[in-house]
């Protein structure tokens, strides 16, 4: 088990690293995760998510590759809560916690690592003002990475606040089980603990109603190639799953038959939102040289159902002083 440190001009890059070949790169820009490196099934090491080579190029593209999205992952209609208006940067809506600054693309604060005989870990810590971006209170927010011997990798979320605010955070990783993006996730397999999708309307906003997944292309409770579901879909998948949350079983499970890889992701929160990177509208690089193109990647955001706060339902993001919030993720690696 080691930690290795990369410092460039304006972060700094932490890559968590087993005993089994598997490593884990985390940047202080966005907290951000850089790369996840696995074996396929003849040992060859690579990695398994989308993201740059070289950490200047984070800030260009702004589609969150492996960042934390807060202060609230998702949608937030007409970027509206209570009395307070919140940064409308998705038209009259809010996207992924607002744009001013958005905190995906802000340094975070590296406040600790650890190495132990069958873990290593890096807590960054970030401290969002009151009045930033809308949202009330002081939020303090903790990420905590954590990669043991078992090839587990976890992402636990805890908000601290000064007064009554929202906390739904997420990692937005874009996964391609196949190593350096060699192919498209089309022939990767699915499937999902979920029985209802989140209705959005034209805005892609929840309406409020869940939605049965049998005999539909987001009927996932076999493993399903997602060929059948892209090639049904006009515009990709980009839904959010409810799911039961968890914190003994994963809920979610993707492979790619042809490297022999597989991640099953475990989620306290109640939704998965899939992505499945549609029509790019720009042409660049990503890491190891392939052009980004559309169904390169498939985005796991485990999270709370995106605009619960407006359905009854859909969960409760709101987090005050007394009583603070955790969320974790977990990815099992094999």
């Amino acid at each position: 088990m080691k930690i290795n440190k990369e410092e460039f001009q304006n972060v700094n890059w932490y890559t968590l690293s087993n005993d089994n070949n598997v490593s884990v790169t985390i940047s202080t820009l966005g907290a951000t995760v850089v790369a996840v490196n696995t074996p396929d099934k003849n040992g060859n090491v690579e990695n398994i998510v989308l993201g740059f080579d070289n950490p200047e190029d984070y800030p260009k593209h702004h589609d969150y590759f492996g960042a934390t999205v807060a202060r609230v992952a998702g949608r937030i209609k007409d970027g509206k809560w209570r009395d307070y208006q919140l940064n409308q940067n998705e038209g009259s809506n809010t996207l992924h916690g607002g744009a001013k600054p958005a905190l995906s693309y802000v340094n975070w604060k590296k406040i600790s690592k650890f190495i132990r005989k069958e873990e290593v870990g890096l807590v960054l810590k970030r401290f969002s003002i009151d009045g930033e971006n809308g949202f009330p209170g002081d939020l303090t927010i903790d990420a905590i990475f954590r990669l043991n011997n078992r090839n587990e990798f976890s992402i636990t979320y805890i908000g601290h606040t000064s007064k009554q605010t929202l906390f739904n955070p997420t990692s937005h990783m874009y996964f391609n089980l196949s190593g350096d993006a060699k192919r498209t996730v089309n022939n990767h397999l699915l499937q999902i603990e979920s029985d209802t999708i989140a209705e959005v309307d034209d805005q892609k906003i929840p309406t409020g109603n869940l939605l049965n997944v049998d005999e539909t292309p987001y009927d996932f409770h076999q493993k399903t190639t997602l060929d059948v579901a892209l090639n049904q879909l006009d515009n990709g998948l980009d839904t959010a799953f409810k799911i039961d949350p968890s914190i003994e079983h994963p809920q979610l499970v993707l492979e790619d038959p042809e490297s022999g890889r597989r991640v099953r992701v475990q989620t306290s929160g109640n939704a998965l939102v899939l992505f499945s990177t549609n029509k790019p509208t720009e042409e660049f690089k990503i890491a190891g040289g392939n052009t980004m193109k559309e169904n390169l990647g498939l985005a796991i955001e485990a999270q709370m159902l995106p605009d619960a706060i407006h359905h009854s339902g859909f969960g409760n993001i709101i987090i005050s002083p007394s009583k603070p919030m955790m969320y974790r993720n977990t990815y099992y690696l094999n």
